[in-house]
């Protein structure tokens, strides 16, 4: 298994001015829980925390969070960007690049098994996700497989929203949700860390589960330095 690692980004941090998920509920997302990094998780029958596993990277990115922040949340890009929200800022909204990882980013259970986001099982496109539901970065899927976002700034006057097509027509991945959710041309996903891609359907129970899409690949999403002002990856 390799290593997930850490690079933390140069200061003064970079605004970060490109595609972000915002904060659904205070416990959606990868952020700091008893002093560790993780996310937390709803099964069937409750709520549980599963932190990412310790090793070299992410008690980098823990420390580096922690003694610059408090805590809080982040944001791990499936291109390798690590964004910070800034909650207490007075721009509301305003955000920076701390660092970049590479690497699977895995996570301990409650019984001690681990989830690898890159390698999460043997999926097909329709299988149930058994992984955190609220990591990743939010996009609106299109008829054609390509994938949207939609996200907002801060400016003098107000905020700016920006929409921008991240991904191509890909008929794999259009496949993928039509046989999730058949009736539905198109719809939220989220793509999570490693480039794994999920859509939440409304079950007979009237519960909401997750479910598998598909894959891309995250080297395919270059040039994402733009939204930073900064050319170097």
């Amino acid at each position: 298994m390799t290593t997930f690692m850490y690079e933390p980004e140069r200061r003064p941090y970079p605004r970060w001015m490109g595609p972000f998920s915002p904060a659904r509920g205070t416990r959606s997302g990868f952020r700091f829980h008893r002093g560790r990094l993780g996310t937390w998780v709803q099964d069937e029958f409750k709520r549980s925390f599963w932190p990412v596993l310790d090793c070299r990277g992410t008690k980098l990115l823990t420390n580096l969070v922690r003694r610059e922040w408090g805590g809080g949340r982040i944001l791990l890009l499936p291109t390798g960007l690590v964004v910070k929200p800034l909650q207490g800022d007075d721009e509301v909204g305003r955000r920076v690049v701390i660092g970049r990882f590479r690497g699977p980013v895995v996570l301990q259970r409650p019984d001690g098994r681990t989830f690898n986001l890159n390698y999460p099982g043997d999926l097909q496109p329709g299988d149930p996700w058994t992984g955190p539901k609220t990591t990743g970065l939010e996009c609106a899927i299109q008829s054609d497989g390509s994938l949207v976002c939609k996200w907002y700034h801060p400016t003098r006057l107000g905020k700016e929203t920006i929409t921008e097509q991240l991904h191509g027509a890909d008929h794999t991945l259009a496949s993928g949700f039509r046989r999730v959710r058949p009736i539905d041309v198109g719809g939220r996903v989220r793509v999570t860390a490693n480039g794994h891609v999920i859509t939440n359907r409304q079950t007979w129970t009237e519960e909401w589960i997750a479910f598998y899409v598909g894959r891309i690949d995250p080297t395919s999403w270059t040039n994402w330095n733009r939204w930073t002002g900064r050319t170097s990856t």
